[in-house]
Parts: C-alpha cells; structure tokens; sequence
C-alpha cells in the first residue's frame, strides 16, 4: 500500500472509530511516515543530548540481509501462515516467511500496540497489519519464492514484491500474480477488507464495551463510502489526485472527523525540533549522488530540553519499541529454528 491508504484511508478509519482528529492525524501520519523513515540520524553528536534512530524503511535492497530482516518482516512483511489458502501457488511451494492476510502474527502484533496505548505505536503497527492484505505471498527476504512467475528476474533481487514493483500498492489496480493458483488479483477488494478489519481493531479499543451488531452497521457504512471514494479500476494509477480530493471531501463529514483532513509532510515531524546545517549536497535529499558525498550533514535539536515531547522522537521511540517486541513475537513462531544467510 502507499499513501493513499497508509494516511488518508487510515485516517478516515481512525476518526470513524471515534479517534479525535488529533489521534487520528497522529495515527495517520505515523503509518505513513514508515515509508519515509528512512535516514538514520546523529542529532547533538557528542552532547549529553545524542540521539540516534532508527530506519523503518530503506530503498536500499541491497543491504546485507539480517539489516534488511529487521526492517521488511517487521514493518512491510510480516510472516504469517505458510499454508493459508489465499498462498496456494502452482508449483506447490510454501515459506515461512510469506506473508499472508490478518494472520495471528499480526494480529498479535497490532494488538500489542493497542494495548500499549501509545498512538505512534497503533500506527506503526497498522502500517504492516493492513500491509499483509497488499503485501501477500511475498516475503521481506531475498528468496526466489517472490519472483514473478517462478523464475528469476536477474535485473531486480528477489526481495518483497520487487518482481511486482508497484502492483501490490495501488488501491484501483486488476493485476495477475502468476505464481498463484488463483491468479486474479482485485486491489480494491484486497483494501476494503483490510479497512474493514483495521476498522475493528480501532473501534474495540476506543470503545470495548461496543456490541458487535453496532460494529457490523458502522463498518458496512465505512466500506460503503471507501468503496465510492475508491473509485472504478484505474490500471495506470492515474487517478491518485482525484482519489485524495475525494477522501479529503469525505474528511469534512461529521462521521469522518468534520475537518479537512491535514496534508500529508513527509519532513514536518523532524523540522519541528531539528536544526538541519548541510554540508555539501543535503544528505536528505533524493538526489543519488548524496551517497558518495564526503561532507556529513550536521544536526542539532532546535530545544534540547523539549525534544522528547515532540511527534518525531515519539515515533522514533515506538519504531524501537516495535521492533524489539515484534521480533520476540517472530522468534517464536516462524523465525524459529530458521537458519538464515546472513552476509
């Protein structure tokens, strides 16, 4: 999934679950901000203020592969069961590390973080709970299993849905996986599912005395409407404005909040509290040549005695805190006795 639902769909759940706009935005934007957590940042070096995060995305796949096992299983792929109708392939082949939808690893995993009541954390773990939905039957590994049509792409590594590139991601697309027994692939329906169910998890934990009648009518009504704001098929992923305006549109109703929903800024977390002194090419920015720049950005914080009351280092906070947690969960159950390559 990307940014349409990972913010504004999740935040469209959050408040019909009765999350506050706040929350909502705060759950939102941590989902979203998975995907963009991607810089590992020194702030106040050598001060008894240092800190240091840590990355819950890489656009680097070819990082040895244990870096890259405590990023992709953890907030992109989570294992789930192996033997799940929806992984039934042609030719037969399980693995442990496939993911597969609202699996009980997930579900431990979101339950954790709901419980903990911390809202960074419930939207971290919504990011990969509803991710097992877009994200299945491929594995956060470097595995033949996730090439497309069972054979080996030698251009790009076998690693997450690389094969598919973007198929898995787009909320209006029909696409075929080839390594399936059923090959058809509705996106649409894959998300609404995923909504509906995230939609649970979120209105139980505001509300745990909610009968089950009142969540089925509320959850019909939610599906109903991402449904219509959905739209019809869009194979080029073309629509993606029209998309946003309408669940921004759909943000100003009461049920949803009654306020335009907040844009998304991938950067505003960290430049609330972070000063940013660049040193030759801007070691943030997209531009490739950064990786060869000798020069290291320099960061301080903009309030050493507050830093800790901000969004950005509670999210990094709880990034740490589900990491360490959510590997225990996978150590126990399918990472166990598992003897993985590790460069």
């Amino acid at each position: 999934m990307d940014i349409e639902f990972h913010y504004y769909i999740t935040y469209l759940i959050a408040v019909k679950a009765g999350f506050s706009v706040t929350e909502a935005t705060t759950i939102a934007h941590s989902s979203q901000y998975i995907d963009d957590n991607d810089i590992r940042f020194e702030i106040d070096k050598g001060k008894s203020t240092a800190y240091r995060n840590y990355i819950s995305q890489t656009m680097n796949i070819l990082k040895p592969k244990m870096k890259l096992m405590r990023i992709y299983p953890i907030f992109h792929f989570i294992p789930g069961d192996p033997k799940a109708k929806t992984a039934w392939r042609k030719d037969g082949k399980l693995h442990w590390l496939n993911t597969t939808p609202n699996s009980d690893n997930a579900n431990r995993i979101i339950d954790m973080a709901l419980v903990s009541g911390d809202l960074h954390r419930i939207g971290i773990a919504a990011h990969g709970y509803v991710d097992t939905w877009a994200h299945q039957n491929f594995t956060g590994y470097y595995d033949e299993f996730n090439a497309m049509a069972g054979t080996l792409n030698q251009a790009i590594p076998n690693i997450g849905h690389a094969d598919a590139r973007h198929n898995p991601d787009w909320p209006a697309l029909v696409w075929k996986d080839t390594r399936l027994l059923n090959e058809r692939v509705d996106n649409k329906v894959r998300f609404l599912e995923a909504a509906g169910h995230l939609y649970r998890k979120f209105i139980q934990f505001v509300d745990p005395s909610v009968s089950d009648e009142s969540i089925v009518i509320t959850q019909h009504e939610l599906i109903t409407d991402l449904d219509k704001n959905i739209g019809g098929c869009d194979q080029a992923n073309a629509r993606t404005t029209e998309r946003i305006g309408r669940y921004e549109m759909a943000s100003l109703k009461a049920c949803y909040g009654g306020s335009r929903i907040t844009p998304y800024d991938s950067e505003s977390w960290f430049e609330e509290v972070v000063n940013e002194n660049v040193r030759g090419l801007r070691d943030k920015s997209d531009f490739s040549l950064t990786r060869w720049d000798p020069f290291t950005d320099i960061y301080t914080w903009k309030d050493a005695s507050t830093y800790k009351k901000s969004d950005w280092y509670k999210f990094q906070e709880a990034v740490k805190a589900h990491q360490l947690e959510t590997w225990e969960v996978l150590e126990g159950s399918n990472l166990k006795g598992l003897e993985l390559e590790a460069l």
